[in-house]
């Protein structure tokens, strides 16, 4: 039987000679969950790099037999600035020939025993049809969201059909009164008021379903927003989003927003998609993806243009439809309580 060793701690406490076995168990693990391509190794050197943002905390846990080889390893992460100040999110990977050990719970443990005194909640997530499933199901927390993830096939598209409809829908924007404007990356402060866009964002953000996740509202301030912009283009990804404006008021109406990673150029990742509740009824969301869909097929490699929304989103869930978005895997997310999973272990 393997005699475990656990090293836990931040990132500077990990020890280097241990990395090219973590990122090698991080791509297993994406190609897993995601059932796809992982992007090249240099895109978890370079996140790993970076580190975590100013407003949250991270440590990790190190699985090691007796022979220093890496069998598996853990994660959390917890806001310590703005919102949701008490809870703390994890992530357990084991590798496959290593499952059904205890080595997972084990791991776990060391994780929570490691959060600060304030962390009284615990959260994480489960990819579908993945040992996930019955490894969170088995610690009784409650499954309290579900996220729905959905790729569409760019190249099953006619480009100059979706050039046309772009058109067509960008023209009737124009005649209800909105403007569309492409912005790259952190270039916000050149077209429009940045406050007034960060603002469009929380709402936007504070007005996506939660289902029955207990989370409080996102404080989204401008250094906040900012630094998440920077982080992301630091970490190889070109961001690409498209707002409409409102012209009499020159209100920001809604956004979308893409990004490609230069360590995985063939997959686009939708991030934010959302108009705000005051500007809604005027097809704003359909018309701003149709603007994205153009720029991906005539712009980029990506050949896969990936989402998720949640499973109770229908309004979103119908224009992914129209997309070609086609779901393959669900993402239940589970909630539960620091102390009640300690006594479980």
């Amino acid at each position: 039987m393997n005699q475990l060793k656990f090293i836990s701690g931040t990132k500077e406490e990990m020890p280097a000679k241990y990395l090219d076995q973590l990122f090698a168990l991080m791509l297993a693990n994406y190609k897993e969950i995601l059932k796809s391509d992982p992007p090249e190794v240099e895109f978890y050197k370079k996140r790993w790099t970076l580190g975590t943002s100013s407003d949250r905390e991270q440590i990790f846990v190190l699985v090691l037999n007796q022979d220093d080889k890496v069998l598996g390893y853990g994660d959390s992460s917890w806001n310590i600035k703005y919102d949701n100040l008490d809870k703390a999110w994890f992530w357990v990977h084991i590798a496959k020939d290593e499952r059904r050990k205890g080595f997972g719970k084990r791991t776990l443990k060391e994780i929570l025993e490691k959060l600060p005194p304030q962390i009284t909640g615990i959260v994480t997530e489960v990819f579908g049809e993945t040992d996930g499933v019955p490894f969170v199901e088995s610690l009784h927390m409650k499954k309290n969201y579900t996220e729905v993830l959905s790729r569409s096939d760019l190249t099953k598209f006619d480009p100059e059909e979706v050039k046309k409809e772009s058109r067509k829908l960008k023209q009737q924007t124009l005649e209800k009164g909105y403007d569309i404007i492409y912005i790259d990356n952190m270039n916000h402060v050149l077209h429009l008021d940045f406050v007034k866009y960060v603002e469009m964002a929380q709402e936007i953000w504070n007005d996506m379903p939660l289902e029955e996740l207990t989370y409080e509202d996102e404080i989204l301030s401008v250094d906040r927003y900012q630094e998440m912009i920077q982080r992301q283009v630091l970490a190889g990804n070109h961001i690409m989003s498209f707002v409409a404006i409102h012209k009499e008021t020159n209100e920001i109406a809604g956004v979308t927003v893409t990004y490609i990673n230069e360590h995985q150029t063939k997959i686009a990742h939708q991030q934010d998609t959302g108009v705000v509740r005051a500007h809604r009824g005027k097809g704003l969301g359909l018309a701003l993806k149709y603007q994205l869909l153009e720029k991906l097929l005539f712009e980029t490699k990506a050949v896969k243009w990936q989402t998720g929304n949640a499973g109770s989103n229908e309004h979103m869930l119908r224009i992914n439809n129209i997309l070609n978005h086609k779901p393959f895997t669900d993402v239940p997310v589970y909630e539960g309580s620091r102390s009640d999973l300690l006594k479980r272990l």
